[in-house]
């Protein structure tokens, strides 16, 4: 199943861009991508937008401009797209499936922005957006943290240790851009519901 990519609307503190520039953004997205940030040009997101390398210097100073702008506006709207589908009233259980379940809906919808700023996460050339990255990110993994600890604490979990769990869930999400396939029968939200499954139950039969 192919799922497009939807635009990455912008937040009140962010730049407000035409939907033509958030095009060029999401193109670029897919070239550093598939090809890293190193080996991507500005020219190779001038030919896979369609647009000239003076319009694209127009609206970005510097292929390290250019690229903070995905990754941030990425890092951004993750954790505002989760925490806002995570019932309030709901159990711990029913909270982390939501996280799990919004977080994966996020990834497939927001494919090729994930992918390159995960993998450039620690290489990001404007050091103070990448700051602001890493905050955003102990943010949604203390969220998740959060949510498992309500569980210990209510007796709906085991007795576990909910930054050793956390780590463990969001790696299960965070690499799926390794393999997961677009194109296959299986979305990522169906494949992280398993996931929870498996977590939930375990392994071993009782």
């Amino acid at each position: 199943m192919k799922v497009e990519m939807e635009p990455l609307e912008d937040a009140a503190d962010e730049p407000a861009y035409s939907p033509r520039v958030i095009e060029i953004l999401e193109a670029g997205a897919r070239v550093f991508a598939e090809k890293g940030y190193d080996a991507a040009t500005m020219r190779d997101v001038s030919i896979a937008s369609g647009v000239s390398k003076a319009l694209l210097y127009h609206h970005f100073e510097s292929k390290e401009q250019f690229f903070s702008q995905i990754a941030s506006r990425s890092a951004k709207r993750l954790n505002d797209y989760v925490f806002e589908r995570i019932p309030e009233d709901g159990t711990a259980s029913e909270k982390v499936r939501a996280f799990m379940i919004a977080t994966a809906d996020f990834f497939q919808t927001y494919r090729w922005a994930w992918v390159a700023s995960t993998t450039a996460f620690w290489n990001d050339p404007e050091r103070h957006l990448q700051t602001e990255r890493m905050e955003r990110r102990a943010q949604f993994e203390h969220k998740l943290r959060d949510l498992i600890r309500e569980g210990v604490e209510s007796g709906e979990f085991n007795d576990l240790d909910p930054a050793i769990t956390g780590r463990l869930i969001l790696s299960s999400i965070n690499w799926m851009h390794r393999w997961f396939n677009p194109e296959r029968e299986l979305t990522a939200a169906q494949i992280v519901e398993e996931y929870y499954g498996i977590l939930l139950k375990g392994l071993a039969k009782r």
